[in-house]
């Protein structure tokens, strides 16, 4: 089980994990979460 509240899938983990690492602000990263999150109810495809 994941220590957090919310199940993201690894995918999700994994770009947080990178964003954590990288030198991407949080206002860059909200931004591109947003427009994932977009992405994914326009398109609805479990890749």
């Amino acid at each position: 089980m994941k220590d957090f509240d919310g199940n993201l899938p690894d995918e999700w983990l994994e770009l947080v994990t990178l964003a954590m690492k990288s030198d991407v602000t949080k206002e860059q990263f909200k931004k591109f979460l947003q427009e994932k999150s977009n992405n994914n109810k326009s398109s609805n495809c479990g890749g």
